[in-house]
Order: structure tokens, then sequence, then C-alpha cells
């Protein structure tokens, strides 16, 4: 190991891992990487362990209590981690394996979805210095009150740029796609690769439904100036060594207007709860914030009136959560003097969102022309639409998701590239 080099830490997401084969494989990467410089790896659970363990949970309690929920769940990516640190160990490399606590991830009280409050490494940076290479265990860590806490769903990407951020080191984050792509490539033949992002706009995309990085590890790496490697575990064998390819996510410089991607949530609900206040009535918005305002709803608008907006659920293991928290919503109005009742709630979940993602999309009125026109070309009736100054989302009904997306894509995307000529050997296949 070269002495003073900076430190890497490389993610690997549970399809990466999701069997001994690949596990082994994940295993000869890292040792590459160790041989040149300190190494820390978070891992995920393997494969579909967290659906598995989720489901094991709601067989026995439905809702499952939140914090025994949690601590059900980090057993998944423990194990990912001791295992990989077996195959490293039968490479010849020393690997410790760490849980989120023992790293010193220190998070808020919230269980299934806890915020990083700060990352204390003393651990990692001792084992690093004794030439081991640390294997932790991602979507984790531990509230001030001594509590496990997880992240929630694609939170180990968080724990990697929050580990990043504290040791000072690049961060790469592996999975089964070699990069962030203008569309999912598992369902849009003609997406292409996206060599360079900006954090607002891969924001954006992960909070609509894109897969490839969890939303709060962006914004994470945007305070932090953090530059993300988004890059494929395995990538294609007729791919030159060097060349597999990558997305640079970073501060780069500000992209054209128009649209630069498309992705697709088939799983929306769209929430409205309206308010019926007396005279006088006062604090209604205070307790509609603090009511709703942690749930992480998109495009949510509070007023005096009530409360919008969008829960993007395919990502969310806590969407039975909403009944409850609208139950607290409607306590503390309760409580207010004089007392404010709910007049209408609302809770429409067989929707999809398919969301254009761009610079300066409020400002072009022709896109959203453009989109409403491929709506009404496919026969396929708008539910809604929601933009803001990244994004434009259009709300339909669940049954056409796949259909409205590719059609996007093509219409918003492929066809202008055909127009002018655009080179597309970026494109790849995954």
């Amino acid at each position: 190991m070269i002495e003073r080099a900076r430190p890497v830490v490389m993610k690997f997401g549970g399809s990466s891992v999701a069997d001994f084969d690949r596990m082994r494989r994940v295993a000869q990467i890292i040792a590459s990487s160790a041989r040149e410089r300190p190494t820390v790896v978070v891992v995920s659970a393997m494969g579909k362990t967290t659906d598995r363990l989720v489901s094991d949970a709601r067989a026995l309690c439905e809702p499952p209590a939140p914090r025994e929920l949690d601590m059900l769940l980090t057993t998944g990516e423990r194990t990912s981690m001791a295992l990989l640190a077996l195959a490293l160990h039968g490479l010849g490399h020393t690997a410790i394996s760490l849980t989120g606590s023992q790293c010193g991830v220190i998070t808020d009280h919230q269980h299934g979805r806890a915020r990083i409050i700060e990352v204390r490494p003393f651990r990692i940076l001792d084992e690093l210095a004794a030439g081991h290479v640390v294997v932790v265990g991602g979507f984790q860590g531990v509230s001030y009150k001594r509590e496990v806490t997880t992240l929630g769903r694609g939170g180990s990407d968080t724990s990697a740029v929050a580990l990043a951020a504290a040791l000072g080191a690049d961060c790469e984050i592996y999975s089964d796609v070699d990069g962030v792509y203008d569309g999912d490539p598992r369902q849009v033949d003609a997406a292409a690769r996206i060599d360079e992002l900006g954090y607002e706009q891969m924001q954006a995309l992960s909070r609509a439904g894109a897969k490839v990085l969890h939303a709060r590890a962006v914004e994470l790496a945007a305070e932090r100036g953090i530059a993300i490697y988004a890059r494929a575990s395995f990538p294609n064998a007729d791919q030159a060594v060097g060349r597999a390819g990558q997305t640079v996510i970073r501060n780069n410089p500000a992209a054209p207007t128009g649209v630069r991607a498309v992705t697709c949530d088939p799983k929306v609900i769209d929430l409205r709860v309206t308010v019926t206040a007396s005279a006088g009535a006062s604090g209604i918005i205070g307790a509609l914030g603090r009511g709703l305002g942690g749930l992480g709803l998109a495009y949510l608008q509070i007023d005096e009136r009530g409360v919008t907006g969008l829960l993007f659920a395919s990502q969310r293991d806590d969407v039975d959560s909403l009944e409850s928290q609208l139950g607290r919503v409607v306590s503390q109005l309760q409580q207010l003097d004089p007392p404010v009742s709910l007049d209408l709630v609302e809770s429409r979940g067989d929707l999809a969102a398919v969301t254009l993602v761009g610079a300066g999309l409020e400002e072009r009125d022709d896109t959203t022309t453009r989109a409403l026109d491929v709506l009404d070309a496919a026969g396929i009736e708008l539910r809604g639409v929601r933009t803001d100054g990244q994004s434009i989302t259009l709300l339909i009904d669940r049954a056409h998701a796949a259909l409205a997306t590719a059609q996007m894509h093509h219409a918003m995307l492929r066809s202008n590239e055909v127009n002018s000529g655009t080179d597309q050997d970026t494109r790849a296949d995954v």
C-alpha cells in the first residue's frame, strides 16, 4: 500500500454480492484497489435479502414496529459484510468487518428513515493504518440514544458518501449498470449513458424513481463536495480495460436547458389534506409542517388550506406509516385553540409518475406541451402535473407506466438526436 495515498470508499449493491460467485469477483476488485491505496468498502445485503426480511416481519406483525424492523433489517448487511471480509481473507488480504455503529455513523432517532448527523471514523482510520481493508455494513447507524437505525431504501449509497466525506476519500458506487442513463436501460432499448451529471439533476432523477443512486446520498455529496463515480461491478466482457464506462456526478458546469433524462416511478401516492379552520385559529401551517414535513413528500405544498404532495413509494418500506402520520397531524390540529378539523383527506395510490429531468424546464413551455402531446398520441390520460426547476412530473394510471416511459424517452431524447445526427457511441447494453 502506498503511503499517504488518498483513500477510496467503494460501495457494492445487493445485486453485486447476490451469491458467492459474485462476492468472490467483488473481492478481487477490492483486492486490486487495496494494493494501491487504503480501501473502505460499503456493502448492501445480498440480493433480495431486505425484501425477504420485510416480508417475514409483515407475516408476524402488520405493520411491523419500526424499531424491531430496523434491528431485523440490519442483519442483512451484517451477513454480507462478514462474508465479504472472509472472501478477502481467502485472497490473502487482511480485512475487518464493522457495523455502522462500530465505525462511528451517528444518526438521528428516526427509525426506517434516519439521517446521518455525523461520522466519527476513528476506528476505520486505525484499521486502515494497520493495513486492513475495512468492510462496512451500509444502510445503518446508531442514534444518540444508542438505538440501531436504518437510513431507508438505498441508504448504503448515503453511508458510502458520508464515510468518503469523513475520510477525505474518493467515492465509487458499483452496481449492475455502468453509470447513469437517460432512461432505464432495462426498459428503454435506446437508453444512453450520461458521462457527467450535476448534483441537482442527479437528485431530481433519484427522487423521481431512478435507482442508480439514493437521493440523500447525492444531497450529502453536494453539501460536502464529494464527486461520485458510478460504475458497473462487472462490465461487459467485450469492453476494453479502462473503457468500461462510468458517470461522474459532481458540480459540473451548467448544462444546456432541455430534457436530459426520463425516469419513472410506477408506484406513487398523491396525498391531499384540506383543513377547516375556525375563525382566529393559529398555528395551522406549523402543525401541518411538523406532522407531514418529515414524511419525504415530493412537490410538498403546505399552507392554511392544507397539504398536497407526492410520495414516490417504489423505494420506500415505510408507506404504511402514512396513516399513522396523518393521525398525528389530526391530533395536533385538535389541540390548537380553537381546534382545527380535517375537511378532506384524499390519498390516491393507483398512479405512476413519469418525470422529465433537465435544466430550465419550467421556463420552456414547449417541453410540457410536447410531453402532453406524447401522452395524447399514446391514448394515455393525464392525471396531474407537478413541476420544479429541474423536473416535470406527469401523473398517469399505473397500467400505462412502461408505455408512457418508452414513448416519452423516444420523443424527448432519441428523436432530437436522430434529427441532429448525434453520435450514439456512448450507448451500452446492460
